[in-house]
């Protein structure tokens, strides 16, 4: 079988047409390289370099595998940087999902970071609620999902990795009756991006019609939210924009929620590098949020 260090020695010989040129750019000695090049003449059956006193030359038979084995070289070194690249999490693909509510707070910090850092690198991402995200993972179609925690019954099969914290709160569009002196009156419907999560408080039970209206979307839902009285259960991290507008506000004398933002995987399937990369990503931006350092995340 040939041995690509053999190759090596030959291609080098070959550019270079002088033995001890070629050895030394090798980091090698002239006989070591002598003794490699008359054993690849000998496993390929034929004479690959004529050397007379005009100097070195490759045969016609030498040129033909010296191009070919410049192909082989190539291919190498590329899977080895391609390797090596994959180990950092820098290349490849991966599929993985993400809950409505962190999606929106964190899908496009996540994605912008790594198409800046790991452009070769194809994300295809799933934004689904967390039955549909749990039956993805089980089927292999994903290799992760991030979702708050608590939501799946039985994790036996899943290694749950905490990734931050999310506070929950009402939210509900500026001017809302709520927000009035007079306020706390009249009943008003309920907006979630998800059936599963904290339940509302006790305080606001009395203000609200009976099941929530449950939408995925997030756009819609920040439509709707800004122009109804609707209230949303939400977190003020998925809604920091339309805040800060002053779209959105935050109801006060709540108290205060929190739900642990997680990551799912499957317990028998070694994280891979680009997954390993992306929760550092993400509890990167999570700590930022919580106005914690996440440098070393």
């Amino acid at each position: 079988m040939l041995e690509l260090r053999t190759l090596r020695h030959m291609l080098a010989l070959a550019r270079r047409l002088n033995y001890a040129r070629a050895a030394e750019e090798l980091g090698i000695t002239q006989p070591t390289l002598t003794r490699s090049i008359q054993a690849l003449e000998r496993q390929l059956g034929v004479r690959l370099f004529d050397r007379d006193r005009s100097g070195v030359n490759l045969t016609p038979q030498g040129q033909m595998i010296a191009d070919r084995a410049s192909f082989l070289i190539a291919d190498a070194d590329d899977l080895e940087r391609q390797s090596q690249l994959s180990a950092q999490g820098e290349v490849g693909r991966i599929r993985f999902g993400m809950a409505p509510m962190p999606a929106r707070a964190l899908l496009s910090r996540l994605l912008t970071d790594r198409l800046n850092v790991a452009p070769e690198v194809a994300n295809e991402v799933v934004v689904r609620d967390v039955e549909a995200l749990w039956g993805l993972l089980l089927a292999g179609e994903i290799e992760f999902f991030v979702s708050q925690d608590g939501v799946i019954h039985d994790v036996t099969q899943a290694r749950v990795e905490l990734l931050g914290h999310f506070p929950l709160s009402l939210i509900v569009r500026a001017r809302h009756p709520l927000l009035l002196e007079d306020g706390m009156e009249g009943r008003f419907p309920v907006l979630r991006s998800s059936w599963a999560g904290l339940p509302l408080s006790a305080a606001i039970q009395d203000h609200i019609y009976g099941s929530p209206n449950v939408v995925e979307d997030f756009g819609a839902l920040v439509a709707t939210a800004a122009a109804t009285d609707a209230i949303w259960f939400t977190s003020t991290y998925a809604v920091a924009e339309e805040m800060n507008e002053g779209i959105l506000v935050e109801l006060p004398h709540q108290h205060p929620q929190h739900v642990k933002v997680v990551m799912y995987t499957l317990a028998r399937r070694s994280p891979s590098p680009l997954s390993q990369a992306l929760k550092k990503v993400l509890r990167h931006h999570i700590r930022l949020m919580e106005g914690v350092d996440g440098s070393s995340a």
